[in-house]
């Protein structure tokens, strides 16, 4: 074999064998034939030639297979040649190569024909149209685009809307509305059909633009990089997996249009779930007038006795039931709240923490009311313990708790409010009111005394009975005259304290109690009073002082209103008291009512209410464990300072009474009137308003964190590229579709049967890459044969010759030509835009 059998093959195509060659063909189809290859060394021994390689086919054959992948030499042989690779030039001038071969290496001269005849020869090739690429305006997709674009942009519209304006649905959803859950799907839904149809339309489009501006003669053309567009909003991982597209069409105009509703489309759900869809969350503070029934006035205890549930039957205990009943619920709710009290402060103390001797400061009575319901109360005409006690000589221990109306809870669900509770929103919603109503509050003052000074009001102390008291009938038949000639009282050092007059007796005990016992007075039922009185013996290593009498009274005050905020499982119920800025404040715009107005009624059940908590067992010297701890808390004076001071790692003992004491104002307050007005009993019950602000969480779109606030643009941006689109689309094409030529199928289509290019010389096997996709590709037509091609504009010069000759062209009488040049002529389409 000659050297030139070396350098030199000849390949010939399939349409130019005859059927023996063929059937040969297949016969040795499993046989391995090595391919020369650009890379083969100098000296590699190269196969000869086939054996069929010499046969000729006719013309015939060889038009009747003239089509091809549009992908070919720029300087191919005509289709009378056979197709050779030729081996006498180096292949250094080849761009995918990176090396340079030596002088036996593979020609530049090669040549590539894929059956499509090269562009010099166009006018030999006929494949004319079979359709207009003007879709009708009536047509399926004309219609079904322009109907999307209408659907995409009113919704979107509508979204972005809703989401400024955060409407809140009140009663739509939730019970007797539209079931939450059915709220977010159907938000979701539409959502969804958004995005979809955004999708669509903008593919749509995009398509026309670039289809019209490869068509026009005065646009840029389009690049491949241009083309994979629609693949960024369809497939949006596709900008990482071909950045090099990106990197080639992203800073276009329409490039960067494309991202920015690439990455729209995406977060299109997340931003209208975040901004649209129904959420709980808290409207704005809306001041409303609310509805109360009043059942009872203030501290009414028949009112409590028969509203008291019991299981003993009335018939079967007449006289002592309801009464038991009351007192285990005064003991109930006292001990219980007074043990979250006292906790309170021994986990301040075991944690190292000391609390301040402001009254402002320090821990308030608190506890939970019908066991789901959190109480805090509020400190209120605080005094310095300090200065009291020194401006009267001894131990003065004066506290004021306010506590809110527990009628409050009752009001709420009142149906004239129609105040929506945290069980139809399926148990996840709530509500906060403050409202403008009187607030039970609670005084307790202790001053200490010595024997020499309580021995005035201890009966067993005085001369004449000489220690004979009888204290087994002291409670029901008390001795007469207790208060001598004419009720007049015994003289104490603490009448000015307590306020002891004519009209205000004092407390007149049986006996002194031992250490760590207190007693009740328990002479209330034959005196009328305004005051609990409960005295107390201290500890053995107290001596300063070693008694102290303490006065408890309870009434209303108008310097606070009551928060509650409501929840699923619960809620809280507190008083606020002497803001400033409290514009719900009972006494805010009413100057003329007293801050305070004790209220007699409280006594009715203070002296039960004691009994109960055992605060009178040392009158038997009980030593109950309750009173025990009373005592330990007395205030002692200070030697260092020689002064009467709060402790800052333990409540006193008047701060111990309130704390004890709040649950009965809770008691006193449910069902009671919401102001000073003491209500006929004839009258009752009756309906009483008052105004509250009210703000209810509900259902309402809107973010509910601030920074989703970075969805809005989103949603702008969506409506915006929809108006965009819609506007494209119905004004300035006016509905008219063309064929969408970055469809796969429809570019598959044209690049069949469009001519070869080196331009994308070598990108058969691995795609175009570099700059091969920033090549600018525009779409022609062969007017003779209605023939519709893509080239590259740079290799079409003769294009433009053509084009300039076309301006002088007699009409002609073919409407796909009409169609082509109007198309191509047109300058007022944003597809001019590069």
């Amino acid at each position: 074999m000659s050297s030139s059998h070396h350098d030199e093959f000849h390949f010939i195509p399939m349409h130019t064998r005859s059927p023996s060659d063929i059937l040969s063909q297949r016969n040795n189809r499993n046989s391995y034939q090595p391919v020369p290859s650009l890379s083969d060394p100098l000296d590699r021994t190269v196969s000869p030639p086939l054996p069929y390689q010499d046969n000729v086919a006719t013309h015939d054959s060889r038009a009747s297979s003239a089509f091809g992948l549009g992908i070919g030499g720029r300087n191919s042989s005509p289709p009378e040649s056979s197709p050779e690779i030729r081996r006498d030039t180096p292949p250094s001038s080849n761009p995918l190569m990176g090396h340079s071969p030596g002088q036996h290496s593979i020609s530049s001269t090669v040549t590539f024909n894929n059956g499509n005849p090269p562009p010099d020869s166009q006018s030999k090739f006929n494949c004319p149209s079979a359709g207009s690429v003007r879709h009708k305006r009536m047509s399926w997709l004309t219609i079904t685009i322009l109907v999307l674009a209408f659907y995409s942009t009113a919704l979107s519209g509508l979204y972005m809307i809703v989401a400024f304006i955060k409407p809140r649905y009140g009663s739509r959803i939730g019970r007797g509305g539209l079931a939450p859950d059915t709220a977010s799907l159907l938000s979701a839904l539409f959502a969804k059909t958004i995005e979809l149809s955004f999708v669509t339309v903008f593919v749509a489009f995009l398509g026309q633009v670039l289809s019209r501006r490869a068509l026009s003669k005065r646009a840029t053309g389009i690049s491949i990089a241009d083309m994979s567009m629609r693949g960024w909003i369809m497939q949006p991982g596709s900008l990482i997996t071909h950045w090099q597209h990106v990197r080639h069409s992203g800073l276009t105009i329409i490039g960067m249009i494309a991202l920015i509703a690439t990455f729209m489309a995406l977060l299109y759900t997340t931003a209208a779930d975040a901004l649209v869809s129904p959420k709980l969350s808290y409207g704005p503070e809306e001041i409303k007038d609310f509805t109360g029934t009043v059942k009872t006035k203030f501290a009414n205890v028949p009112y409590l006795l028969k509203n008291c549930l019991t299981p003993i039957p009335k018939d079967k205990d007449p006289v002592y039931g309801a009464g038991t009943c009351l007192q285990l619920s005064y003991v109930g709710q006292a001990y219980h709240n007074y043990r979250e009290y006292i906790s309170e402060w021994s986990l301040l103390a075991m944690g190292g923490n000391t609390s301040s001797t402001d009254m402002n400061q320090r821990i308030v009575p608190a506890g939970t009311w019908n066991d789901n319901t959190t109480l805090r109360g509020s400190w209120i005409q605080e005094q310095d313990m300090v200065e009291i006690s020194k401006k009267h000589g001894r131990m003065i221990n004066n506290v004021t708790a306010a506590m809110p109306h527990a009628g409050i809870i009752a009001a709420s669900r009142h149906p004239r409010n129609s105040l929506r509770q945290p069980s139809d929103f399926n148990g996840l919603g709530e509500f906060a009111l403050r409202a403008a109503v009187v607030s039970p509050v609670v005084n307790v003052l202790c001053a200490g005394l010595t024997r020499e000074e309580i021995a005035p009001l201890v009966y067993n102390e005085w001369p004449e009975v000489n220690g004979k008291v009888n204290v087994s009938t002291w409670l029901s038949s008390p001795p007469e005259g207790l208060w001598g000639e004419g009720e007049r009282w015994n003289k104490t050092v603490v009448d000015d304290i307590f306020e002891f007059s004519d009209h205000k007796l004092p407390p007149i005990f049986p006996k002194l109690p031992i250490a760590y016992n207190t007693l009740v007075n328990g002479t209330l039922r034959f005196y009328i009073r305004d005051s609990l009185y409960i005295l107390l013996a201290s500890p053995p290593d107290i001596t300063d002082p070693p008694y102290a009498l303490c006065a408890i009274k309870a009434g209303l005050t108008t310097q606070c209103s009551t928060i509650y905020h409501a929840t699923a499982s619960g809620g809280n119920l507190a008083a606020t008291c002497d803001d400033p800025h409290d514009n719900m404040r009972y006494n805010k715009d009413k100057k003329d009512i007293p801050l305070i107005e004790w209220d007699e009624n409280w006594e009715d059940m203070s002296t039960e209410w004691a009994n109960s908590l055992s605060l009178g067992a040392g009158i038997t010297d009980g030593q109950a464990s309750n009173a025990r701890l009373l005592t330990q808390l007395i205030p002692p004076l200070d030697p260092k300072t020689n002064t009467y001071s709060l402790s800052e790692t333990m409540p006193s003992v008047a701060e111990a009474f309130a704390a004890m004491a709040a649950s009965t104002l809770l008691m006193s307050t449910e069902g009671a009137n919401f102001d000073f007005a003491r209500p006929d009993p004839a009258t009752l019950p009756k309906d009483q308003t008052f105004k509250v602000a009210l703000r209810v969480s509900d259902y309402a779109s809107g973010g509910v964190q601030r920074w989703q606030g970075i969805f809005y643009v989103v949603l702008v941006l969506v409506f915006l590229t929809n108006l965009v689109c819609l506007g494209y689309m119905y004004l300035e094409i006016r509905g008219e579709q063309l064929t969408d030529f970055t469809e796969p199928q429809n570019m598959f289509a044209l690049a069949l049967n469009s001519p070869g290019s080196m331009k994308l010389s070598g990108a058969c096997g691995i795609g175009p890459v570099g700059n091969q996709l920033s090549e600018r590709w525009i779409i022609g037509m062969e007017e003779n044969d209605e023939h519709y091609y893509i080239t590259s504009k740079e290799e079409k010069a003769e294009m433009r010759k053509r084009a300039l000759l076309e301006e002088h062209l007699e009409p002609t009488t073919s409407p796909a030509v009409k169609e082509y040049r109007r198309i191509s002529r047109n300058r007022s389409s944003i597809s001019m835009f590069h």
